[in-house]
């Protein structure tokens, strides 16, 4: 398998291995003897199992261990707990024979500091554990459909808890509320959540915030976007909303920190909203994709963005017109202009006339 390896001082410190699907029992093993690693991660590895992991446990001094993908149950998560003591960061996504159990030897991990358990089965009942672990900063939950409400309860609870991550559709309004208990949070990223326009409320109380991302949470309409007015957000993306309309964009009239902001697959919302994307002087990278009601009224906005430096504008209603707009952004020195079905090769050739630091046009 291809390794990325670290020294230190002449001794081995990290491994990386992306792909682990050829190891073999006697890799894993030869990997157990490097006493001084502090960093092992072995991806998408699903020969890895309990009795290979237990050649590991030699490895003291690890601060960061990912073991992802693999076919470890309970036994291997008892024994990271008990062979690690310095262990600050722990990816264990994709392991689906883990059950419940293994959230017991998890919350024994008192140092922990970051924490991944993508597409695992935990739920409400294991979660609450999570309440150990008051060094937490990260967390990544995306995929465990039932941790819900309960869970988020718990996350509002972590005192130094600045990054959430987390896919689930048990999550409603109450969790929503739970978790804006918890100001300390920075990042946060809600996907398939059961949730209305009230949680844009119990959001904005999150005044930390710096980068939100709110994918798929289907019953989200203009006024729960618009509820987000007045946050310090460096980093925002609406993704796949359908009940969100072109009163949402009025969230635009007051985030003066938006740096980057990525609007995808919002079909309901219209040129008239789009108008307060001209509020967004800030804004430096603009990525928008399957917007089709946006035209070139919008492009004349977005024109007038002063510094603008990447742009991406994928699948909309613009035509001809909107290249003029583009070129007319002097800062702008990235460009993504395809699958607008309106706009001809023609038109398109004229941007070459400029140069990019970064060009993409499909062809």
């Amino acid at each position: 398998a291809d390794a990325k390896t670290t020294t230190e001082s002449g001794k081995l410190r990290e491994i990386v291995i992306q792909d682990g699907s050829n190891l073999t029992a006697a890799d894993i093993s030869q990997i157990g003897q490097v006493a001084e690693l502090k960093k092992l991660h072995i991806l998408n590895c699903r020969v890895l199992n309990d009795d290979m992991a237990a050649s590991l446990s030699d490895l003291n001094q690890l601060s960061s261990l990912a073991l992802t993908n693999t076919v470890i149950g309970d036994k291997t998560v008892e024994l990271i707990a008990k062979s690690f003591p310095q262990l600050t960061e722990l990816d264990l996504s994709s392991n689906t024979n883990l059950t419940q159990a293994a959230m017991k030897s998890i919350e024994e991990i008192k140092g922990l500091k970051v924490l991944s358990l993508v597409q695992n089965r935990f739920n409400d009942l294991s979660t609450r554990r999570l309440k150990a672990l008051q060094e937490l900063t990260s967390i990544d939950l995306r995929g465990n459909m039932e941790a819900g409400n309960m869970t988020l309860g718990v996350l509002s609870q972590l005192p130094k808890l600045t990054s959430l991550k987390h896919r689930s559709t048990a999550v409603t309004d109450d969790g929503i509320e739970k978790l804006s208990e918890n100001i300390s949070l920075q990042n946060l990223l809600i996907q398939d959540f059961m949730i209305t326009s009230l949680s844009g409320q119990h959001l904005a109380k999150l005044t930390n915030l710096r980068q939100l991302e709110i994918f798929r949470c289907q019953g989200v309409a203009g006024d729960g976007v618009a509820a987000l007015q007045g946050l310090g957000l460096e980093r925002l993306t609406l993704r796949d909303l359908p009940a969100v309309d072109g009163s949402g964009m009025q969230v635009f009239a007051n985030l003066p920190k938006l740096k980057r902001l990525y609007l995808h697959e919002l079909e309901a919302v219209t040129d008239e909203g789009l108008k307060n994307l001209g509020n967004l002087t800030a804004l430096e990278v603009l990525d928008i994709w399957s917007v089709p009601q946006l035209s070139d009224s919008t492009m004349e906005v977005i024109a007038g963005l002063p510094n603008l430096k990447e742009l991406s504008i994928r699948s909309t209603g613009i035509t001809d017109s909107a290249v003029d707009a583009i070129l007319k952004l002097n800062n702008l020195k990235v460009l993504t202009l395809k699958e607008n079905g309106q706009v001809s090769a023609e038109a398109v050739k004229k941007l070459s006339t400029r140069k990019w630091d970064k060009l993409d046009t499909g062809n």
